[in-house]
């Protein structure tokens, strides 16, 4: 049979209509594929875990595709708001970098608007360098403090403590060519900022981290954002609690000089307050700001910190108030801010009351315990003097440091104590209290709610001690602190007087209190006395002591 070579005009016609077909289904559905999902520019990884949430200014595309009698595609688009870590700051395109402005300023602590770092350096912008303090009165090199000629020479800054540089200077050192789109080569630390300029020789002890540190910033903080009180307004302001108007919250503390162990005590009370007083704040350590310092080292590019404090003990200490009178740094910031009129509530602490009570929620204790103030709350005096509320049940609270390794009672002198101390209350009847605790036997949450109702703390000189920031202020609110014959520290004896309330040093059956007789006594550590482990005290002196206080008579 012969086989036919040709094509018809009719299969020529199909041919071309099965092409044309052909053609245009493929571009009406050229996106369709068999996967249900397809994300763009990213891999897709077949696995039985959902995706990773994509960066803020990402966009995925999900496809999914339903087959009926026609294949159809629905296309779901996920946005996400293209704020975040990426965002442009202030400074990116800023024309002219931000001056520093000094805010306040007092021995070891100074509070910077704007403020720059780079390789571990501080940079001042300024063009009015004489209206700042001498260097050495705001930073040191951070080492640890040794009583020794050659370590206080070492704790001297250097240049690359810090400096300052001209606006011009910042601009040719960190700028750009802001106008043709380029950023400035500084990166913003948002928020506000503590800095920490010192090692952890004195931050692992409560006493220094809470009642010097802690007490210090807050002085410094409240008073920088505190309008001055009129001379006229004091008599009013002077006892009261407040609420105050609030500075800004702090965002961070950087401890730039220790490890993550090195601001922490063994007990964990370190931890413990700056957590339940600054709850929302984060905390940077040493191996943080070194990550900050890397980045920084040919300094190109530099940090920039809206509002920084920066505290610094050894340049407190080359302060009047903390190197030849009272050796608290924190004493620096409290003077320099009442002088200014700038505590309020000082007489009171009333400054420090914000502290104070966001400490005892978290403990769970009543910031003004219902039975431990009169219902008046202020009452004057014959001479017209404001006076604080008498409390409605005298709570006497005695520390032991019987199961500590040093700086103890003798057992005899210490169970004489106890036995003086139940007989008065036993004596008093229900409107007195009598806590005989040892710290380690409580827990934290406890040992604060106690000194939250303590109207009297009585111990050897010791880190307990520094429970008395929690004590309510009332008229006779007092700090008894036992010596070794001989001894005196400043420790607690400033710390109770700042917050408005009597301190006692007591030597066996001797005692001296400020404004009375000799007066605050001089500081001594005699050795090996004042840290042994037989500290004798006179339990009936103790007694009569506790009795006068609450009598006034003393």
């Amino acid at each position: 049979m012969p086989v036919r070579h040709g094509i018809t005009r009719r299969d020529a016609i199909l041919i071309l209509v099965g092409a044309s077909c052909m053609h245009i289904f493929s571009l009406l559905f050229a996106n369709e594929t068999p996967a249900q999902q397809v994300v763009l520019a990213d891999p897709v990884i077949h696995d039985n875990f959902p995706p990773d949430l994509p960066p803020p200014e990402k966009v995925i595309h999900y496809t999914k595709t339903t087959t009926l009698i026609q294949p159809t595609t629905t296309t779901v688009i996920s946005t996400q708001p293209t704020e975040g870590p990426s965002r442009d700051s202030p400074v990116d395109f800023a024309a002219e970098l931000p001056p520093t402005t000094l805010v306040s300023h007092a021995p070891g602590w100074t509070l910077f608007r704007d403020v720059y770092m780079a390789n571990d350096t501080f940079y001042i912008v300024t063009d009015e360098k004489s209206k700042y303090p001498e260097i050495r009165m705001m930073t040191s090199t951070p080492l640890e403090a040794f009583a020794t000629q050659e370590s206080i020479d070492a704790r001297e800054p250097t240049e690359w403590s810090m400096t300052f540089l001209t606006p011009a200077e910042a601009a040719q050192k960190w700028g750009a060519d802001v106008r043709n789109g380029r950023r400035n080569r500084v990166s913003s630390v948002d928020g506000n900022t503590v800095f920490v300029n010192e090692p952890k020789q004195f931050l692992r002890h409560y006493y220094h981290l809470v009642a010097e540190l802690l007490f210090g910033v807050q002085a410094m903080w409240h008073g920088a954002f505190t309008e001055p009180i009129a001379a006229t307004a004091e008599s009013e302001t002077a006892y009261s609690l407040g609420p105050f108007p609030a500075p800004p919250p702090i965002t961070r503390f950087i401890f730039a000089r220790t490890n993550a162990g090195g601001w922490r005590d063994n007990p964990g009370f370190n931890r413990y307050i700056l957590r339940a007083a600054f709850p929302s704040a984060t905390v940077e350590v040493e191996e943080d700001w070194a990550d900050r310092v890397s980045i920084t080292t040919t300094g190109e590019r530099a940090w920039h910190f809206p509002l920084l404090l920066l505290t610094d003990r050894s340049a407190s200490h080359r302060g009047q108030i903390c190197g030849s009178e009272t050796q608290r740094i924190a004493a620096e910031p409290f003077e320099a801010m009442h002088r200014q009129g700038k505590l309020a509530g000082f007489r009171v602490g009333g400054w420090w009351e914000p502290v104070r009570s966001a400490i005892l929620r978290f403990a769970g204790a009543d910031i003004n315990p219902p039975d431990n103030t009169d219902a008046e709350q202020v009452v004057l005096s014959g001479e017209g003097d404001l006076k604080l509320p008498m409390p409605s049940k005298v709570v006497v609270t005695y520390i032991s440091r019987q199961s500590a390794g040093n700086r103890k009672l003798t057992q005899e002198a210490h169970d004489e104590l106890v036995f003086s101390l139940q007989e008065l209350a036993k004596a008093k009847g229900p409107s007195w209290e009598l806590n005989i605790i040892k710290a380690e036997e409580l827990t934290k949450d406890e040992q604060i709610r106690i000194a939250s109702r303590t109207t009297i703390l009585l111990g050897v000189h010791g880190n307990g001690l520094t429970h008395l920031i929690m004590m309510q202020p009332t008229r006779i609110s007092t700090v008894i602190e036992i010596f070794y014959p001989g001894g005196f520290a400043h420790d607690y004896q400033w710390t109770t007087q700042a917050l408005g309330m009597r301190h006692f040093a007591v030597w066996n059956d001797t005692w001296r209190t400020h404004g009375i007789g000799e007066g605050k006594p001089n500081v001594a550590y005699p050795d090996p006395g004042f840290q042994g482990n037989a500290i004798p005290v006179h339990g009936p002196t103790i007694v009569k002591l506790i009795e006068d206080r609450v009598e006034m008579r003393v």
